[in-house]
């Protein structure tokens, strides 16, 4: 784009070239040579009274406008309106202009800045609210101590008595449940814990084989109780320093989940991993109902549930994945998900071999 002055001092300089051109040529032919004269020094004073308007114009009207661009430009950048260019005009559109744009910029300063504190204000309430359900959820934890210990004391019937079938039932029930609630509390702890950012790492050498296979074994009798093929498909010595516990929370949650959307007879279920690069790239493969596209955008939300309905036969809070999603960033990862409805699901996450993570 072409600035307006130099279009002015384009228009007046070929301006006053043709008005002292005629004055030379009526110069030149005049047959009275005072008439010509005459006519030479009004071109020539026409001409230059020219350039110096054109000059006049450009430090009255164009300068100005330059430095409200400036300033516009300046005040897009930073939002701030206190080092702005002075402008000195006595153009009445122009200095209307300006302190319009004046007013405007501080009322727009002054709204970020507003802004800016109640977006303070409000991380400082989410924060508060982090570290109060942290705490609600510690307290929780406590007294399932007991309740756990006695339960289990109640079930060895000869440390405290025989129990009917009926009373049997009963404490195996509030046993289950107990530690149903244990898991969410523990999972709910875990999330406050990757939002405060105060999970803790502790890295070690992990002999990547073995590590699986201690998965694999770990995983066996529910597996072969539910009649589900557990398999592992990997078979070099690579080695990883990170952290052996998280990881294997993180495949415990993936496992359990495929687990529970895959049938028993058929069901398969792989685990494995490859180098890739500087990173090992883990995956946990199932052959179950698959996962639509529409919940592959959200699974990793928190409390994110597939299947919301009363009637759904899963348990879990929804943070499983959100979780597992939480440790491999702090180990310095990725997590994501690859699955086709009726065909399968495969969830891969990678870990630098040296962790991030602190």
């Amino acid at each position: 784009m072409i600035p307006i002055k130099y279009i002015l001092f384009l228009v007046s300089g070929v301006s006053s070239f043709i008005i002292f051109y005629m004055g030379l040529v009526n110069y030149i032919t005049a047959i009275d040579g005072v008439t010509g004269i005459i006519l030479l020094i009004f071109a020539t004073a026409v001409s230059a009274g020219t350039l110096l308007s054109t000059t006049y114009i450009s430090k009255s009207i164009t300068k100005p406008i330059e430095k409200l661009a400036e300033n516009m430009t300046e005040f897009s950048k930073t939002n701030k309106i206190i080092n702005k260019k002075p402008i000195n005009t006595n153009i009445k559109e122009i200095y209307e202009l300006n302190t319009n744009f004046e007013s405007m910029g501080k009322k727009v300063e002054e709204t970020i800045s507003m802004q800016n504190e109640y977006v303070e204000k409000l991380k400082h309430i989410d924060k508060k609210k982090v570290e109060f359900s942290s705490m609600v959820s510690h307290e929780l934890k406590t007294p399932l101590v007991p309740i756990l210990g006695y339960v289990q004391m109640l079930q060895k019937q000869e440390l405290m008595g025989p129990l009917n079938n009926q009373q049997l039932d009963a404490i195996n029930e509030i046993y289950s449940s107990a530690l149903k609630l244990q898991k969410l509390v523990g999972d709910i702890l875990t999330t406050q814990k990757l939002d405060l950012g105060k999970l803790v790492f502790n890295n070690e050498n992990i002999q990547i084989s073995e590590f699986l296979d201690l998965i694999i074994k770990d995983f066996t009798p529910i597996t072969h109780l539910k009649k589900i093929q557990l398999v592992k498909e990997y078979d070099a010595n690579d080695m990883l320093f990170s952290d052996r516990d998280r990881i294997n929370q993180v495949f415990s949650n993936l496992i359990k989940n495929s687990i529970d959307f895959v049938v028993p007879e058929t069901g398969q279920i792989i685990i494995g991993a490859k180098l890739d690069n500087q990173s090992m790239q883990f995956f946990v493969k199932d052959n179950g109902v698959g996962i639509s596209m529409d919940n592959q955008k959200e699974i990793f939300k928190k409390f994110y549930q597939i299947d919301t309905s009363t009637s759904r036969k899963r348990d879990g809070s929804g943070l499983g994945l959100a979780i597992c999603k939480g440790i491999i960033e702090g180990l310095g990862g990725k997590i994501w998900v690859e699955s086709k409805e009726n065909i399968g699901t495969t969830f891969y996450f990678t870990i630098p071999i040296h962790s991030m993570s602190k």
